[in-house]
């Protein structure tokens, strides 16, 4: 089944698309966040035969959720209204742009910051994926 992953964020939106079958997860781009993002990821899911998104929660180290997760819900309720069938997760994104700057750290810092968003994105979806 394939699967796209999605790093929120009030600016840019990571993307990454897997397969649950190969087990592999690899990063698709970055999308502006405005007002016509919904219809941007619905094409994208529909062009591609996206069975599932996973959609990162930001939660504090804590556990807990703050502002930035209730603005992810928030985005969830409103994608899952416009999909219809394909079913919406919410998965612990906890340290995965600490992992992302991680792994691009030896590039330059313009390319660094035009990957990370959907190096995370990947990087939900590896952890995703490997949970099953």
């Amino acid at each position: 089944m394939k699967v796209l992953a999605i790093d929120f964020g009030t600016k840019r939106v990571g993307l990454a698309v897997g397969d649950t079958e190969l087990g592999i997860a690899l990063p698709k781009g970055v999308l502006k966040n405005d007002e016509h993002l919904i219809d941007r990821l619905y094409k994208i899911i529909h062009s591609t035969g996206v069975s599932r998104v996973v959609v990162g929660l930001p939660l504090t180290p804590s556990g807990r959720e703050g502002q930035r997760a209730r603005e992810v819900r928030e985005f969830v309720e409103k994608l899952k209204g416009r999909l219809g069938d394909i079913e919406v997760v919410l998965w612990d994104e906890r340290y995965t742009t600490l992992e992302a700057e991680s792994r691009l750290r030896e590039l330059p810092p313009k390319r660094r910051r035009e990957l990370l968003d959907s190096v995370s994105a990947q990087i939900i979806l590896e952890e995703y994926l490997q949970s099953r």
